[in-house]
């Protein structure tokens, strides 16, 4: 999974988080759910999880459940069209399992 670093255009073999955060522009709700998967080293991550993570600093914890979810389901929908191409997906992983980071598709 080489791609090169956003700052100086050298190849990198096994990018860092942040490095990928940097190369695909992700907004803080992306880099929440990226970030939750991406510890999840391939296990599922579950959902509720993620939304703490996205809303960690949030002293009420977020909005209601409904407009976490739809936020959490566009955030995710626009992170993986920019990781599209990249060898990096975050799958499904059934229902009411959570999700999961992939590497090394393409």
């Amino acid at each position: 999974m080489a791609m090169d670093c956003p700052c100086c255009q050298r190849p990198i073999d096994l990018p860092t988080l942040d490095v990928i955060a940097l190369r695909y522009r992700v907004t803080p709700y992306e880099q929440a759910i990226l970030e939750t998967v991406w510890r999840g080293k391939g296990r599922p991550v579950p959902t509720s999880k993620i939304f703490d993570a996205m809303y960690v600093d949030d002293p009420d914890g977020g909005p209601g459940q409904n407009k976490i979810y739809a936020a959490f389901k566009v955030a995710l929908c626009r992170l993986r069209k920019k990781l599209e191409g990249s060898g990096i997906s975050i799958e499904s992983v059934g229902f009411r399992q959570g999700y999961r980071i992939v590497l090394g598709t393409k």
